[in-house]
């Protein structure tokens, strides 16, 4: 089975929907993600990402729902 690499639009709606569903800023999202407050702000203003973010940011994510 294929697996797709997610648009940065796809990213984008994922991060807002993880930061909402867990109440965190995008600014403290993207600092603790991956090391950059700007993160969520750049990608809104059509700024991509490395697949190196991308996959930083899932592992981020993954780990999150696993500790709480």
């Amino acid at each position: 089975m294929e697996q797709m690499i997610p648009t940065d639009a796809e990213m984008l709606a994922k991060i807002e929907a993880f930061c909402a569903e867990n109440s965190i800023s995008p600014t403290t999202f993207g600092r603790r993600a991956v090391g950059d407050g700007n993160l969520i702000s750049g990608l809104r203003n059509n700024r991509s990402m490395t697949l190196r973010t991308g996959q930083k940011i899932i592992e981020f994510m993954a780990e999150f729902r696993r500790a709480a």
